[in-house]
């Protein structure tokens, strides 16, 4: 049974699961930049237009190396409803990266999308650092999101991680599939992404 699934080394599915889930993301943080509409400016509607279009290529990219040995299976997040130190370091990572976020109000970036700018920003960060650093950026996320939790630290440090380096961690996770060559090209290709989406925030309301 094992072998036979192992053997499984491509999966439409599993592409089409991918695909249908990162279109949900770009949708909330799209409906994300729609709460501050009337913050837009005369070619808002032209940058959310852009910030989709250069999302989607990528998007397709992963979907479809997510085709591929789909037995390589992603650990879920687990999230215990019954233990209050998961509900109170949610809260209280929510209400920090609220907070953090709004040193971008100097940017003219109003808050809520400030939040989006700044995971974006982060996840930038950390790819940037994937590029050279691949196995520990993954290392790092897992420690903090798999691990066994015991304290409230712990949990918000898990959120933390998935908040400033989820995105990329799943997309290097994902990369870990391919070619040392094509690895790196397209980690490249993703940090000038996640760069350009930043700058994409800032000129939807600039």
């Amino acid at each position: 049974m094992n072998n036979q699934y192992q053997e499984k080394i491509f999966s439409i599915g599993s592409g089409i699961k991918s695909f249908v889930k990162l279109n949900i993301v770009l949708f909330l943080i799209v409906l994300m930049f729609f709460i501050n509409y009337f913050a837009w400016n005369d070619d808002s509607k032209v940058s959310i237009f852009i910030f989709i279009i250069f999302a989607e290529p990528f998007i397709i990219l992963y979907s479809t190396i997510n085709c591929f040995k789909p037995y390589e299976k992603i650990k879920k997040i687990e999230f215990d409803k019954e233990q209050p130190k998961e509900w109170i370091a949610l809260s209280i990572v929510i209400i920090f990266l609220s907070l953090f976020s709004l040193i971008f109000l100097g940017a003219n970036i109003p808050y809520p999308s400030t939040i989006i700018f700044l995971i974006l920003m982060t996840n930038f960060m950390v790819a940037l650092y994937s590029v050279f650093f691949h196995p520990v950026a993954i290392g790092f996320y897992e420690a903090n999101v798999y691990s066994e939790k015991s304290t409230v630290f712990d949990y918000i440090f898990k959120y933390i991680a998935i908040f400033f380096s989820g995105i990329n961690y799943y997309v290097q996770i994902t990369l870990l599939k391919l070619p040392l060559f094509i690895n790196k090209l397209i980690a490249i290709v993703f940090v000038l992404l996640l760069l350009w989406q930043a700058f994409g925030v800032i000129g939807l309301f600039e």
